[in-house]
């Protein structure tokens, strides 16, 4: 199997979660399970370090903004 990267988990995470909504908003589970779906998802350790992974990231080698002046080299 092929590892993910963060920014990948973090969005397979988000599927994951759009889906359980979907299933709930279809009638296909109750409220509770769909909680109870959606914390186990959001309750992994490998979730929480792929978003401190790219928060790190960001930090270290933040990007450009939009709005900063342009620097003529």
């Amino acid at each position: 199997m092929t590892r993910l990267n963060p920014a990948e988990q973090i969005e397979q995470s988000y599927d994951e979660a759009m889906v359980a909504i979907a299933d709930y908003l279809t009638r296909e589970q109750d409220a509770a399970a769909t909680i109870d779906r959606l914390i186990r998802i959001l309750d992994r350790d490998s979730l929480r370090d792929a978003i401190t992974e790219v928060l790190v990231d960001a930090r270290v080698h933040p990007r450009p903004r939009s709005d900063a002046p342009k620097v003529d080299q």
